[in-house]
Formats: C-alpha cells, structure tokens, sequence
C-alpha cells in the first residue's frame, strides 16, 4: 500500500539539539500513519568540488561555516537565506503533505523539494518558532506560507498577526512529546538526581543549586556546554538519554523564557508561550521548579494542581524551598502522578497529530489507535485505576 502522507524536515542538515521535537513528532507519525519521512542532511557540496584541498574531518564544518557565511551576506543584501539541505526527488503522489519547520527561514529548503506542491493534493505547515516581535523581520519568508493549504504555529500570539502577510489560513498548535518514551512506565526508576536543569536558567538559583552540589550530599546535572553550539549524534539517543535523566530526577527546572534576563527575553519581548521543558518534565514525573507562562493556553492545557511549582528567577533560598516540599511526600507524589498521566492522556504528538488530521478533513489511520491504547494503558498503570479514552 502506498504511504498516503509525506513528512519532510530539515532537522538531519542543522543537527542542532532543539531541532529534536522535529525529528521526534516526524518520527511518531510515521509510525502512525505509515508515512514516508525525509529529511535530508547537509549538501556539503564544498566537501564534492573541493574536497581533494580539504582535510577529510572538516569538511563537514567547513560546509556550515561557509553556509552561516553566505547567508550572512545575503542578510546584508536583504535577500531570503540560500537552501542548505540535499535536493530531494519525490517518486509518487501524496494526499498529503506536512513540513515540519522550526522558523520561517526553514521554508527555502522547499526548492530542494522537487515538485512537492505538484505531487501533494494537501500541503500543511507546522511552524515551531515565529514570535510576534520579529514576525515583521521575517515578511519575505512567510510569503512562501502562500502554497500552503494551512499553517500550524506553536505561538498563539502570531496566528491572528501571520494573516497580514500570507493568505493561508492558521491555526495555534500547541507543542507535544513522546510520552511512551518520556513516562515513567512500566518501571518506575528510583530518583537518584536531586535537580535536573536544561537550557534556559535563572543564574542565581543555578549558583545556589551548584553550592549545594559542593557542600553536600546533592546531586545536581545541568548544562555546561553552549546549547546554541551543540550537534547531536543520533536524535534517538539523544531524547532517550534525556527522558532517562528526567525519570531519575525529583527536580526539573523549567522557566517561561519571558520571566528571565538576557538576549531572549529581549527578542521576544514578554511575549508568553508554553516551552517544551514543560512537556518533557511533566510526562517523565519530575516535579516542575520555575515559572509558568501567563497564558491562556497554560490554564487550559496545565489545568491540575501543582503543575509548575513557583521558583522566581531571583529567589535566595532555594535550600530551605526544596525542604519545605520535600516535607511533604504525598502532596509530591500526587503531582508527579498527575503529571504523568495528564501528559499521557492529552499531550502526546498522535494528539497534535489528529489535529491536524481532522483540520483538513482526514481520519486516522489504525496506528493512531494503537498508540492512543498504549498510552491508555500507560495511564492506568501509573494510576492503577481505569482511565478512559476515546481510541477510534
């Protein structure tokens, strides 16, 4: 039987770290929906014409270095970035078509897409990353949404913005995990990581938890690389290992970038969304430590007690605070029970994925239902009582 559905992703060119909730929601639904998945890696066409000049373990990087310099050039001039991925020849037709793209400069890889639009009676755009603050910036590109049957955005506050400079219809979609992954379940790994810290930080609480980790019996794993300069190995490997690390920690820090000080917070200029840590610490059973986006997607979406326990970026005592909860082991026990089966229940990929499905008017296919039963039995276990879920 011939896949109905193509899913294409830049994610093996950039290989950068957070390009993982690409090649994780491409990955579900190929399962699901038997679709076909490209994604095409680097064309190191320096590497092809001079590689002779070149010594053989960089040419890889001298490919990126040269891409970054060309486009920044091409930024200079006011032109659209050049297309880095590996041109790509599609061999039959599609109903359907879904790019999965972290920003709008993602949507110049189209023309390495042969035929794409001519191949696919639907064309649907999951869009990770547009923040109201730079949407002007980003005009030139999101003109490309125009072949677009409908556009899909993590950033809520966009999608009534995006309708001034595209004529595609759009949609807020919020983000997702692989939950049978990320769950504690069937086992239930003792928690032998005090905190776990990832990504965005507020630099006095992490000063306090690395004190702690000096002075103490207390085990704190944070990051000590620049993320913007990381290069995954193996996608797979990578999100294992990070589900693994939550399911061991007691602690997951998680701030609303907007709540937070640096070049960030000043590009997206208090504008709220729901990040991704949330769903990854939430599903994997940690207790969540920072703040919570003040949006009405959060209220929705985090809707149970304890979701996001409040750490303010500039608290000073955050000993005495992991005290005062650890004092309570049930209330404790109730939220990381809560946070599993919620993430289980509502917010796995094969959900966004029937979103997506329905808007245009299509049905699941048996992989949706297998995996919705999975999950369900997941739940019940976590809960060890019966959860219901509609699996058709």
């Amino acid at each position: 039987m011939l896949a109905r559905t193509l899913i294409a992703s830049e994610y093996s060119a950039k290989e950068r770290a957070h390009f993982a909730l690409s090649y994780e929601f491409c990955r579900i639904i190929q399962e699901a929906d038997d679709a076909h998945v490209i994604a095409p890696g680097l064309d190191n066409y320096i590497s092809r014409n001079l590689g002779r000049f070149l010594p053989p373990h960089d040419t890889h990087n001298v490919q990126h270095d040269f891409n970054r310099l060309v486009n920044g050039v091409r930024k200079g001039l006011g032109l659209k970035n050049a297309p880095v991925i590996e041109p790509v020849s599609l061999t039959q037709d599609y109903e359907l078509f879904v790019y999965v793209a972290w920003s709008p400069q993602s949507l110049v890889e189209l023309s390495r897409i042969k035929d794409w639009r001519k191949r696919c009676k639907t064309a649907v755009l999951y869009l990770f990353e547009l923040w109201s603050s730079s949407i002007q910036q980003d005009k030139a590109y999101l003109k490309l949404m125009d072949e677009f049957d409908h556009v899909f955005m993590l950033h809520n506050e966009s999608v009534p913005l995006l309708r001034n400079y595209t004529k595609t219809p759009s949609s807020f979609l919020l983000t997702g995990i692989d939950a049978l992954t990320f769950a504690p379940v069937p086992r239930q790994p003792r928690r032998s990581v005090d905190v776990y810290s990832i990504g965005n930080r507020a630099p006095a609480v992490h000063q306090q938890l690395v004190k702690l980790s000096q002075e103490s019996d207390f085990f704190y794993i944070y990051d000590t690389l620049a993320s913007t300069g990381s290069s995954v190995k193996d996608w797979r490997e990578h999100r294992l290992l990070m589900a693994n690390v939550i399911k061991r920690s007691r602690y997951f820090i998680c701030y609303n970038p907007a709540s937070l000080s640096g070049d960030k917070a000043t590009k997206i200029r208090g504008e709220q969304v729901i990040p991704s840590r949330l769903f990854e610490g939430a599903t994997a059973g940690a207790i969540l430590l920072g703040t919570a986006p003040e949006c009405p997607e959060f209220i929705q979406n985090f809707d149970w007690p304890g979701a996001v326990i409040s750490l303010p970026p500039d608290a000073r005592d955050v000993a005495e605070r992991l005290i005062g909860l650890d004092a309570d082991q049930n209330r404790l026990d109730r939220i990381r029970r809560d946070n599993v089966v919620n993430c289980l229940l509502r917010h796995d990929w094969i959900y966004r994925w029937e979103s997506i499905l329905f808007a245009v008017g299509m049905r699941p296919r048996e992989g949706s239902a297998r995996r919705k039963a999975a999950l369900l039995a997941a739940a019940n276990q976590m809960t060890g009582k019966q959860a219901f879920l509609s699996i058709v």
